[in-house]
């Protein structure tokens, strides 16, 4: 099997990931944690089935987000090309398998087909390389490797290898050629011993035979005593038994009297509990009956009309179609109560403004002026104002001489080229700049004096007094007429125009008193209107109609009493119709129970309680002497005792002690007997001890056919084992004799010929060049792992031919220096050439020049 690409579907870190496999030699490097162990785990998890969460041991590798669990290789076996997808963790994933020579989808039979016998385990010993298990590798040798290379392509290869060493461990414990232990060993020495012990023996073989004879003779007595004594015991027992059973016999006709045919059905065990069930159903459900009458009555006490509640139900239609109305006259009240409220504040703005205003001569006020005529009275007040200060001013002025104004302006002139020339002198920047803007306001305010002083001279020239008069005289007709007009006689004109505002506003007050006032009697008619239709009440109604809100809620609290009190009405109705149903209900169910009993009684044909009782209680009698009476007619019949007509039981008790009698005198006679053959059998043993000839000639015998026998068993057991070996040898088609020897080549190969050999035993051994062996456990960790590195590849490489398939190495560098790791990569590369090899690692040094390397951090 080569592997062509990776497609990771989701798996770990890895998602949607491609990875492209090019060459039979393929080194993957990535940091910790950049997803080599991950990468490896899928390759195995596709290959093999994905482990589940007891057998995980660093987790399922679930990915992230959405992704689906699993993916896809393409490898070709055999020059062909094909892919197998898995996906899913239930039952190891889903696996799919396609032919992509032929585009065709085969079988998941045909995929396990392609790939047995290797399986995970089988894998991870043969063709994967990481981190070993130094413990466990001290331990192999040439059993364990023998295992694991007959194990692959055997059938049942591991139960013919334990069947194989039970046989060996079976005749290692019968003979061994230089062993005094072994069991045939120990019986070939025993029988040397024999030997001379029977030589010794003829001595003493007549007493023995004589013995022998008086041996014999007694065991014929003794049997017939046996035989005479088991007649007796027959007889005695038979004897006794009668004797056993006779009180049986005499309790049994005392129940002849009793007779299944007075059985009667229906007054058994289990009628009583029926009858007692139903006596208590009959008392639980006459107090269920009781207690629901008493319910009802108290319902009925309960549910009874009062005189308001009847008043609402003779006007109940009247009442819910005014408590309809109810949330619109409530808004109305509210209405009434606020512009109630505005109108006295309105009341109270328009006396605040009156008592703010001056009154005219009659006490009364003032018309409030229009726009036009407000505009007209300010003009003329301002035009009869600058009349009046022009006249004063034309009274008292005396002439001014025009050159009076022309020297005021040239002192100004003067002013202003003093500060001009003092701003120059100073230099300062800052007053420099306020002394020119002085100098230019001083020049300008004397050039306006100047011509100030030359218009007023012109003015006053063409003012003239009389003229000014007359236009006094016409402003005070005007403002005299408008006086007239409205209503401001008495009132200074000075306070016309301020009072104009307050005026006005008396005024919007007085129409919005007025509109409040048509709003306030539409909303008082519409609630007199319902509040007349509710006269029909009057008795259950009491409030003030003055108090619109408080009438409201009077109204709205009697109609929510009434709908409680009908409420409350039509649930004690509907709780003494249920409670009543419930009585009706408990007392049908009551007369079912009468009904019930009476049937009971009548079907057995009894009148009443007592008398069913006495039934039962004779009934129960009855049973009870009839199962006596089969008893002891079982018990006699299984006495197997025939009984005379007549037995006289005095005469049988002394026949029984007769047979007693009998009995002990044979066992006496009996004891004798075996105590003289112990005797003679006793001396017979002390003669056999001591070496009688005859038992040793005997012993022997016996000795012989027993060492004859082990040995057979010996040679059969020796003859399966190595008959086990050639089969295991022909079926791994010699494949453990050339790993072992290409492990020899591949070990000296990376340790640059510092080792020459490697010693296979119980154990493993390893010899340098120098003919010096060391166990396994004495080598360093970098030899140790070039060891087991050599033993992985010869493994792999002895089953490329027949099991072709790559062999993963998870940094299993780690620990070689330098010339290790390039001796170890050479290897490698010589691998390569009969089966893939992807080496994973996280160091990358020169030693990897000038080899495919596929980086992580690239995908």
């Amino acid at each position: 099997m080569i592997i062509k690409q990776l497609n990771i579907y989701g798996f770990g870190r890895w998602i949607d990931q491609l990875i492209d496999i090019k060459n039979p030699l393929q080194i993957v490097y990535g940091q910790n944690e950049a997803g080599k162990s991950t990468i490896i785990a899928f390759i195995k998890g596709v290959l093999f089935g994905f482990t589940d969460k007891k057998h995980s041991v660093h987790g399922q590798y679930q990915p992230k987000g959405s992704a689906p669990y699993g993916g896809e290789i393409t490898f070709s076996s055999d020059h062909h090309l094909y892919k197998v997808v898995r996906t899913g963790l239930k039952y190891g994933g889903t696996v799919k398998f396609y032919d992509l020579d032929n585009d065709t989808e085969l079988s998941e039979d045909d995929y396990q087909q392609l790939i047995t016998p290797i399986d995970r385990t089988a894998y991870d010993q043969l063709f994967y390389f990481g981190s070993i298990d130094q413990t466990e590798f001290y331990k192999m040798g040439r059993d364990e490797l023998r295992l694991r290379i007959q194990s692959i392509g055997v059938a049942g290869a591991g139960d013919w290898m334990n069947l194989q060493a039970d046989l060996d461990k079976q005749s290692a414990k019968l003979y061994a050629p230089r062993g005094r232990t072994k069991t045939i060993n120990v019986q070939i020495a025993a029988y040397k011993k024999l030997e001379d012990q029977v030589s010794a023996a003829k001595d003493h073989f007549p007493r023995y035979q004589d013995l022998r004879t008086h041996l014999k003779r007694d065991q014929s007595d003794l049997n017939d005593l046996q035989v005479a004594l088991k007649a007796a015991n027959h007889q005695l027992d038979d004897k006794r038994r009668l004797q056993t059973v006779l009180p049986l016999v005499n309790k049994l006709s005392d129940l002849s009297d009793v007779d299944s045919a007075q059985v009667k059905a229906k007054f058994s065990s289990g009628d009583l509990n029926a009858f007692n069930k139903l006596n208590m159903a009959l008392t639980s459900q006459k107090a269920a009956v009781q207690k629901a009458q008493k319910v009802v009555d108290a319902d009925a006490g309960k549910t009874v009309k009062t005189p308001a509640q009847a008043f609402y139900e003779t006007h109940s239609d009247t009442i819910e179609r005014l408590a309809q109305g109810l949330p619109e006259i409530r808004k109305a009240a509210l209405a009434i109560e606020l512009g109630e409220s505005q109108q006295k504040d309105v009341q109270q703005q328009i006396q605040a403004q009156l008592d703010s205003i001056n009154k005219n001569e009659q006490g009364g006020l003032p018309r409030p002026f229009d726009d036009q005529t407000f505009a007209k009275v300010n003009e003329l007040l301002r035009k009869e104002q600058n009349l009046q200060e022009k006249r004063t001013q034309r009274t008292r002025q005396r002439p001014v001489q025009p050159d009076q104004h022309h020297g005021n302006g040239l002192i100004w002139y003067g002013v202003a080229i003093a500060f001009a020339v003092l701003s120059l002198l100073l230099g300062s920047k800052s007053f420099g700049w306020v002394g020119y803007i002085l100098a230019a306001a001083a020049a300008v305010w004397g050039w306006y004096t100047a011509k100030g002083g030359s218009k007023r001279q012109t003015d006053q020239t063409r003012e003239d007094p009389a003229e000014l008069d007359r236009q006094l005289t016409q402003i005070r007709g005007e403002l005299t007429a408008i006086q007239t007009q409205f209503d401001l006689q008495g009132i200074d004109k000075s306070q016309w125009l301020h009072m104009q505002s307050s005026l006005q506003e008396i005024q919007r007050l007085k129409k919005s008193y007025q509109n409040q006032q048509d709003t306030l009697a539409q909303q008082q008619a519409k609630y007199q209107g319902y509040l007349d239709q509710w006269q029909f009440a009057t008795d259950w109604l009491k409030f003030d109609q003055s108090k619109y809100s408080a009438a409201v809620e009077t109204i709205g609290k009697a109609v929510a009493h009434w709908h409680k009190l009908a409420t409350d009405y039509q649930q004690q109705q509907t709780t003494l119709n249920d409670d009543q149903k419930t009585l009706n209900a408990a007392t049908t169910k009551l007369a079912e129970l009468v009904k019930q009993k009476r049937a009971f009684l009548e079907s057995r044909d009894v009148d009443d309680d007592e008398a069913f009782q006495q039934s039962v209680t004779f009934q129960s009698d009855l049973a009870k002497k009839l199962e006596q009476k089969t008893t002891f007619e079982s018990q006699i019949k299984s006495a197997n005792v025939v009984i005379p007509a007549k037995v006289d039981q005095d005469a049988l008790n002394t026949e029984v002690h007769e047979a007693t009698k009998q009995v002990q005198g044979l066992q006496d006679q009996l004891t004798d007997l075996s105590r003289e053959m112990t005797q003679f059998q006793t001396e017979i043993d002390g003669l056999i001890k001591d070496g009688k000839y005859y038992d040793l000639r005997q012993q022997l015998a016996n000795q012989q056919a027993e060492i004859v026998s082990n040995v057979q068993k010996y040679l059969a057991l020796k003859l399966s084992s190595q008959w086990i070996q050639a089969v295991l040898d022909i079926a791994s088609k010699g494949r453990l004799p050339k790993t072992l020897e290409l492990a020899k080549q591949y070990f000296a190969t990376l340790t640059n010929d510092a080792y020459k050999d490697i010693i296979f035993k119980k154990e493993i051994s390893v010899v340098r060049k120098d003919d010096v062996s060391f166990p396994i456990n004495e080598l360093s960790t970098g030899t140790l792992e070039q060891l087991y590195l050599a033993l992985i590849f010869s493994m792999a490489v002895g089953f490329s031919n027949q099991y072709p398939m790559p062999i993963i190495i998870d940094d299993g560098f780690v620990n070689f220096d330098q010339s290790r790791k390039k001796a170890a990569l050479m290897m490698l590369q010589q691998v390569s050439e009969k089966t893939q090899v992807l080496y994973f690692t996280a160091n990358l040094e020169g030693n990897a020049d000038n080899m495919p390397v596929l980086d992580l951090k690239t995908l």
